[in-house]
């Protein structure tokens, strides 16, 4: 009997550390936005300019981009002496390519622009999720690169869903898995992200952004934040 006595007590002891190791969905999120920057930085974000190369088919590829929360998403990119552009904003989207042979402004497909509309969200997926109409499961963990990391299931306010893994030690985002529509097919995306830095304004931004199946790689040299982005940006030039 004593010996069982002693079992009973260990297993308890062992459950209890279980317990008190287990993260539940919401300290992973506010672990999250901490390790980001907090939530009072959070509140005051309003624009972002990012300035960073694209490692493409053997290229590599300059870029610049300005975003002012909930209004507009301006990408330029410069590759083969052209300066090529992408646009989003809340309510449409379009694109000037000469390297594709644009000589005018196009109007985005409605699936490029549902993909390139989250863009225009700063503040991410866990930010005060609830009250933006966002939905939020934990799967259980996995491994991203040898090391383990929370799953997370999002879904977002029009219904469109996909994965998020935060690292189980130090809380950043380091893996999204998304179903996006290109050309008529469904694919999945897969986005790791790694080598994570701060601004001046102490917000954490992943240095090293690498998608699937694409091949595409991102390299960002520098991010700041709320510095004043122009309407006009966004405005599509008359053809």
């Amino acid at each position: 009997m004593k010996g069982m006595k002693v079992l009973t007590w260990a297993v308890a002891f062992l459950m209890a550390g279980i317990s008190t190791y287990a993260q539940s969905l919401e300290e992973i999120v506010d672990k999250n936005i901490a390790a980001m920057g907090g939530a009072n930085k959070f509140k005051t974000v309003q624009t972002q300019y990012v300035e960073g190369k694209m490692e493409v088919q053997g290229m590599e590829v300059p870029l610049k981009r300005w975003v002012k929360q909930d209004e507009g998403m301006r990408l330029e990119f410069n590759v083969q002496g052209t300066t090529n552009i992408q646009v989003v904003t809340s309510t449409a989207g379009w694109s000037l390519m000469p390297v594709m042979m644009q000589t005018t402004p196009q109007d985005m497909d409605a699936a490029t622009f549902k993909l390139m509309k989250t863009q225009l969200d700063l503040k991410g997926d866990f930010y005060d999720y609830k009250a933006r109409g966002k939905q939020l499961s934990l799967l259980g963990k996995e491994d991203v690169n040898g090391a383990p990391a929370y799953k997370l299931k999002i879904v977002s306010a029009d219904g469109t869903e996909g994965l998020a893994f935060v690292d189980a030690a130090n809380f950043y985002l380091v893996k999204a898995v998304n179903k996006v529509e290109i050309q008529g097919q469904s694919v999945e995306l897969v986005t790791l992200m790694s080598d994570y830095r701060k601004t001046p304004e102490g917000f954490a931004y992943p240095a090293v952004t690498e998608q699937q199946p694409s091949g595409v790689k991102i390299n960002i040299e520098k991010v700041v934040t709320n510095q004043p982005v122009e309407s006009s940006l966004f405005e599509k030039p008359a053809k």
